[in-house]
């Protein structure tokens, strides 16, 4: 019995040990909330767009025929590379050589019997009236015949600029169809100058403002992924390109035309790219990482801010901010080169509360070894 008695004041101690142990490992471990740190430094800032689209030739013609006819003779086919004023096909033009024959033989005697009656105006042998009416059906005669002319020459089409036929879409024997306002007409075939390409990339409205004629970009094609090419913003699209995406909802697009640099002869109108457009490149500026930043109520108003580390407490900080990369973001005003600002976890930042006492901690990739 006296055994047992002594041995319970053994385990009230060794309780009691353990309760003390867990309450100093609490107080070790509550002394903050863990966070990453960095300090706000000088750094550069890169800002880019990026956007997909695809190739196109700078000088490309979709040919089409103004006047209808069955395509008598091709002689191209797709491919083939053509200088500028080469014959690209003849429709049959048997109609039109009549008529132009017709017209000519029409405005040819109305001219000979607007001569004599203009002599006998002269003379003052016939009244004003007769002139008149003579030298109207000269000018509409000789209208006819100049407008049957030219349909006689349209049924030879020529090559606008000097390039590749890219694309051939009619054969020899087929009638070719002109457009009208509510139908297109017959796209014959393409004309492309390859040696000169161009990038048409859809950018979101929310980026477009960023974007303006002679930025740089870099351009990079699926087709080659190993390979990248420069170019210049030469174009930005007023108007936008809607398409729809389902229902009611649309995304709300502007075309962006971009010139390469250089190209390579393996390159084809078509092809889907991917555009990166440099729209800010600024050095020796204030960064910090964009984790960092979040909008909150300063004062009753929203505002961009910071979490900076203060003698171990989170101070909620507002500040201004400028162009942004992928990464980082300047700062314009509100912080000094060497302040410590929280940048994460997220679940931390989401969370945190002025005064908060905190309990920084390296980021895994400053870590020294």
């Amino acid at each position: 019995m006296k055994k047992s008695l002594r041995i319970i004041p053994i385990i009230i101690g060794i309780v009691l040990l353990l309760f003390l142990f867990i309450i100093l490992n609490r107080s070790r471990t509550s002394t903050g909330v863990e966070c990453e740190t960095q300090q706000c430094r000088f750094g550069s800032i890169l800002a880019k767009v990026t956007a997909n689209g695809t190739l196109r030739a700078t000088a490309q013609v979709n040919l089409q025929a103004q006047v209808m006819g069955v395509v008598k003779k091709l002689w191209v086919r797709e491919g083939d590379r053509v200088r500028r004023g080469d014959t690209l096909l003849e429709l049959d033009r048997q109609t039109y050589e009549a008529q132009l024959v017709l017209a000519r033989a029409q405005f040819t005697q109305t001219k000979l019997r607007h001569t004599r009656i203009e002599s006998l105006y002269q003379r003052g042998l016939i009244a004003p009236e007769q002139y008149e009416a003579s030298r109207a059906a000269y000018e509409s005669a000789e209208a006819q015949f100049l407008q049957a002319q030219d349909q006689f020459n349209k049924t030879v089409i020529c090559s606008p600029i000097s390039g590749i036929v890219s694309q051939l879409n009619i054969k020899e024997g087929e009638t070719v169809v002109i457009g009208t306002m509510n139908a297109p007409g017959t796209v014959l075939m393409v004309v492309a100058d390859l040696s000169r390409m161009q990038a048409l990339v859809e950018v979101d409205e929310t980026d477009v403002v960023h974007i303006a004629p002679g930025q740089d970009v870099i351009v990079s094609v699926d087709a080659f992924p190993d390979t990248t090419f420069t170019g210049t913003v030469t174009r930005v699209g007023y108007m936008p390109v809607q398409k729809l995406l389902s229902g009611t909802e649309s995304a709300t697009n502007f075309e962006v035309e971009i010139a390469l640099d250089s190209t390579i002869t393996a390159l084809r109108p078509g092809m889907t790219v991917q555009a990166e457009v440099v729209t800010a490149r600024l050095d020796s500026v204030l960064v910090i990482p964009l984790s960092a930043v979040g909008r909150r109520k300063v004062d009753g108003k929203e505002t961009e801010t910071v979490f900076l580390v203060r003698d171990g407490k989170a101070v909620l900080t507002p500040i201004r901010t400028g162009k942004s990369s992928d990464t980082e973001i300047e700062v314009v005003s509100g912080l000094n080169p060497g302040d410590e600002v929280v940048i994460g976890p997220y679940k931390v930042l989401s969370k945190l509360t002025a005064g908060t006492r905190l309990k920084p901690r390296a980021r895994p990739e400053e870590t020294t070894n």
